[in-house]
């Protein structure tokens, strides 16, 4: 079965709308740099502009669940996870609950998995960890330094590591650059995904974005610590294998010492690529046949605990 371990947003207009609008209009920078020709924006009331147009535009773009699976199965993807983030308390905008998640995974269980978001600053943070995985049935937490305006080794991060460490489910941690010009370059940097995963040994942790610049930190990294994951999610990997691209420690590593603990991950909405062609691109790396089974899907579904 093909994994996509990292869809993308929750497929519900509000929700997917509020997860778009957070990229492309509240961080300065990331519709800046992706979208081309805008220049960063100076003002709060420019930033509160941008975030409003992004919403509304993206609310016409949410894929309905009837097209989203339709995806999911042009590419032959029999699970894939969908997710909400948690971050008003340092960005200072709504962000989707762990309810809609759990509300969507209850409509196609065998064909989505969910992952929730926590705010650590919030004094009910590991509380609301319990309520998300007994109650609504999530799988793990999506979590993001940059956004959250802290360092993975914050005391704050530790209570929702320790409470998903005990319940034994993952945490999905933002790793490698980001282009937000109001955070750390290198919030994502792999020496804090180490330091989380000595504190924390029986923590399952993907480093999202396989850390991207610094892969090779990363690498060495997952292979210190039997419990850290990297995924592919926001690269494509038709990039992999081009000259200095920084992904040669990924192909060396993941094809050999490393190759139970890589995932596919699509987040195609990022992307603005179907999870089909995604998928191609990664069956055309040089990876063994044994490997490519795992990376596209057997090292999720040991890691869900659904192998």
């Amino acid at each position: 079965m093909i994994v996509d371990f990292l869809a993308g947003a929750v497929p519900r207009p509000e929700a997917f709308a509020l997860s778009e609008a957070v990229t492309l209009g509240r961080l300065r920078g990331y519709a800046e740099h992706f979208g081309g020709k805008l220049s960063p924006a100076r003002t709060h009331a420019e930033v509160s502009e941008r975030w409003t147009a992004a919403h509304d535009e993206a609310l016409a773009r949410c894929p309905s669940e009837q097209d989203f699976l339709g995806m999911l199965d042009e590419g032959g993807i029999g699970l894939a996870g969908v997710y909400t983030e948690a971050f008003g308390s340092r960005l200072g905008v709504p962000t989707a609950g762990n309810q809609l998640v759990a509300d969507f995974v209850r409509t196609a269980p065998d064909k989505v998995v969910g992952f929730g978001g926590i705010d650590p600053w919030e004094p009910d943070a590991a509380l609301n960890v319990d309520h998300a995985v007994k109650e609504l049935g999530l799988s793990g937490f999506v979590l993001s330094p940059f956004k959250q305006g802290l360092l993975p080794d914050d005391p704050r991060m530790a209570r929702v590591f320790g409470r998903c460490e005990a319940l034994g489910v993952p945490v999905l941690l933002h790793t490698g650059i980001n282009w937000s010009l109001d955070a750390a370059y290198d919030v994502g940097h792999p020496r804090y995904i180490d330091a989380v995963a000595t504190a924390f040994p029986d923590l399952k942790l993907v480093a999202l974005h396989a850390a991207w610049p610094w892969v090779e930190d990363m690498m060495m990294v997952t292979w210190r610590h039997e419990n850290v994951y990297v995924d592919l999610s926001a690269h494509r990997p038709r990039t992999f294998t081009r000259p200095n691209s920084g992904w040669e420690s990924l192909l060396q590593f993941g094809n050999r010492q490393l190759a139970d603990r890589v995932l596919f991950a699509s987040t195609w909405t990022l992307l603005g690529v179907p999870p089909a062609d995604l998928v191609a691109e990664v069956r055309a790396l040089p990876l063994k046949d044994d490997v490519m089974d795992k990376w596209l899907g057997g090292n999720a579904l040991r890691l869900l605990g659904r192998d």
